[in-house]
């Protein structure tokens, strides 16, 4: 009996930490919208940037999220931890001017 108590107190002081930690401003990519990727390995090449991109989100199942690489169409799927926001201005950049840009240097 004495074990199923500890058992119990720790199973308690785990949920109320995991709680603790629970993070909020969880992060949402809307359909359509642009991210940057990271590749899990971090940056491809000691030359390359650590993030590639911009990507844009095509799907989301549950924390995966379908990307779709702008020159070749090629669709990766990823967790959501592996993205990032592409913050741009539309007036006066095309996202995949910008990967194309990244992707020749």
């Amino acid at each position: 009996m004495i074990l199923g108590l500890v058992a119990q107190e720790n199973q308690t002081a785990t949920d109320l930490y995991c709680m603790s930690a629970y993070d909020n401003n969880y992060t949402d990519y809307p359909i359509n919208s642009y991210v940057l990727y990271t590749h899990l390995n971090g940056k491809e090449h000691k030359i390359h940037p650590e993030h590639s991109g911009p990507y844009q989100v095509m799907n989301r199942l549950n924390d995966i999220y379908s990307i779709q690489d702008l020159v070749n169409g090629k669709v990766i799927d990823t967790h959501v931890h592996q993205l990032s926001p592409f913050n741009y201005d539309p007036e006066r950049t095309r996202p995949v001017d910008i990967y194309v840009s990244d992707s020749t240097t």
